[in-house]
C-alpha cells in the first residue's frame, strides 16, 4: 500500500457524507489525474487503534499558498467517526 495523506481535517457534511483532508509532499509533483488514479474508489485509514477499510464516493484537491496539494476524500454517511483522529493516516488499497 501506498500511503496517501496524513488526514488534518475531518467534517461532517449532512445528507452527503464525511470529508477527510490531508496532505503528502512526496504527491505534489503529481498531478490530479495521477493521484486520483492513485486514491481510487476504496482507501484503508490507519488510526492508532485498527485499519478501517472503506468507500470513496468523491475527491478534491487544491493547491495551498504554499504550492502544497490539500487532499479531501468524501467517504460514506454511515462512516463511523468513533475511532477517527487528525494524524490517522490514509493509504490506498490496491487491488
Amino acid at each position: 500500500m501506498q500511503e496517501i495523506m496524513k488526514i488534518f481535517d475531518i467534517h461532517t457534511i449532512p445528507n452527503r457524507g464525511i470529508v477527510i483532508g490531508g496532505t503528502n509532499p512526496t504527491l505534489d509533483t503529481l498531478s490530479h489525474e495521477e493521484i486520483q488514479n492513485l486514491v481510487g474508489k476504496f482507501v484503508e485509514i490507519h488510526t492508532l487503534k485498527t485499519a478501517i477499510q472503506t468507500k470513496v464516493i468523491d475527491m478534491g484537491i487544491t493547491i495551498a499558498l504554499t504550492g502544497r496539494k490539500n487532499i479531501f476524500l468524501l467517504l460514506p454517511l454511515n462512516f463511523n467517526l468513533d475511532n477517527l483522529d487528525k494524524g490517522s493516516v490514509v493509504y490506498c488499497k490496491l487491488a
